[in-house]
């Protein structure tokens, strides 16, 4: 019990760092550019930042176990291409359409959470063989091109606000809180950090491991199709080129927000400031019009900053 409650007084003050080196960083652009802290460039930078929060959020589930999905981007990608696909040639209704998306990266994360705890494949291997099979399908399926949907619901979704606050932003919201709700307070959420912190002794207590590992994959798959379901409503076509990199980003964002990559460890609150830590340097560098390159470069250099601080934490 002492040592949970130690982990947990990491986790909040790794938060607290987290929100003011943001609120630092927000300070220097304003100062940089008075544009930055405009209402309207905030929540662009939240609506910017909600994709790779439901990402993250996945991924967090995922890292929790001591696992990893490499697979997120591209079942994000072909979820998006099955409901462009749904809607546009086999002319199924648009809420019929986001299910099929919705279900399509449901049943990739829980391949790849039944392939890694009934067939013992290692994570990283098992997801980055899926990886390739989700975007091979992907460019499969629409020949290398876009597919386009005017749906107005849909764009509505994408680009539409709710009392001035973006709606991708409310659903990242609304998963953030799910998630949380998961994670904290169900029997769930207390086998995922157990599977982290002792897989074996979690088994030995009478839990089915593996049964625990297939639902928290599919999560992190449901997670992702809700990205391709968003990249759809976004774009306003199912491009079977998007969620490039989005591994990194989802890894990063939950590295950043204080989640273990051995698991057991972390919270869905320093994933979401993670996220919003991303956008703030994505959205400044655009501002300063400093060119996009430098993103990925300062992207790399955060993560490393991220793990070496972790492990200065346990000396």
């Amino acid at each position: 019990m002492d040592i949970m409650k130690g982990k947990l007084g990491k986790i909040k003050a790794r938060n607290f760092l987290l929100v003011g080196f943001i609120a630092v960083l927000w300070g220097i652009l304003t100062f940089l550019s008075p544009h930055f802290i405009k209402i309207s460039n905030i929540l662009l930078l939240l609506q910017q930042s909600s994709i790779v929060m439901i990402a993250g959020i996945g991924m967090t589930f995922a890292i929790l176990t001591s696992g990893i999905d490499l697979s997120i981007g591209s079942v994000a990608a072909l979820s998006s291409v099955m409901v462009g696909i749904a809607i546009t040639k086999w002319e199924i209704p648009v809420f019929l359409a986001l299910l099929i998306g919705m279900l399509t990266g449901t049943l990739f994360g829980m391949l790849n959470g039944i392939l890694i705890s009934y067939f013992r494949l290692q994570p990283m291997i098992c997801t980055l063989g899926i990886m390739s099979i989700a975007r091979g399908l992907t460019y499969i399926l629409t020949s290398g091109r876009s597919v386009f949907v005017t749906d107005s619901l849909l764009i509505k979704i994408g680009n539409g606000r709710i009392l001035g606050i973006p709606i991708i932003t409310l659903i990242a919201l609304f998963m953030f809180a799910v998630g949380y709700i998961i994670l904290n307070y169900t029997f769930l959420g207390r086998c995922v950090y157990c599977l982290g912190g002792n897989e074996e002794a979690t088994r030995l207590s009478g839990i089915d491991t593996r049964k625990m590992k297939t639902i928290t994959y599919s999560i992190c798959g449901f997670c992702a199709a809700i990205v391709g379901v968003l990249y759809v409503c976004t774009l306003g076509a199912s491009e079977p080129t998007v969620g490039q990199g989005l591994e990194l980003n989802a890894t990063a964002v939950t590295a950043i927000g204080g989640t273990s990559l051995l698991g057991g460890v972390g919270s869905l609150v320093g994933t979401v400031f993670g996220a919003v830590l991303i956008g703030t340097i994505n959205n400044g560098l655009s501002i300063l019009n400093i060119v996009s390159y430098y993103q990925q470069l300062l992207l790399g250099v955060v993560i490393i900053l991220a793990v070496l601080l972790e492990q200065f934490k346990k000396k």
